[in-house]
């Protein structure tokens, strides 16, 4: 298996990058509770997620990201396809992400784990 896709699976799954088997997180996001609790560990094979204090900092810049492209994506989705008002387009947008931050937060983990390992 190819390192896109080893890292495309781990990304999309919350699987641990080195054995594709252990969850990252816990809980599922569905779950309501322990939303941004990770693992310290893997399960199935002892890999450190927790690579050194303060590592998960670069992955507020990835957050960041997705959600300005997010926001920018519904906002014009919003106001130039449904002809919707500027304000009432952006606080449509920013519901969407209110909702959806708990994926972006673990997707943004993840993404920055599977870059360094």
């Amino acid at each position: 298996m190819s390192k896109l896709n080893r890292s495309s699976r781990s990304i999309l799954y919350y699987k641990c990058p080195t054995c594709l088997k252990g969850d990252l997180y816990p809980h599922k996001v569905l779950s309501f509770k322990g939303w941004f609790k990770m693992n310290d560990h893997c399960p199935v094979c002892g890999q450190k997620f927790m690579l050194e204090p303060g590592f998960y900092w670069g992955a507020m810049y990835v957050s960041y990201g997705v959600c300005s492209a997010l926001i920018f994506a519904l906002f014009a989705l919003f106001y130039f396809v449904f002809n919707l008002d500027e304000t009432l387009s952006f606080f449509i947008a920013i519901s969407f992400l209110f909702f959806l931050y708990p994926i972006i937060f673990r997707s943004a983990r993840a993404i920055w784990l599977n870059v360094f390992i």
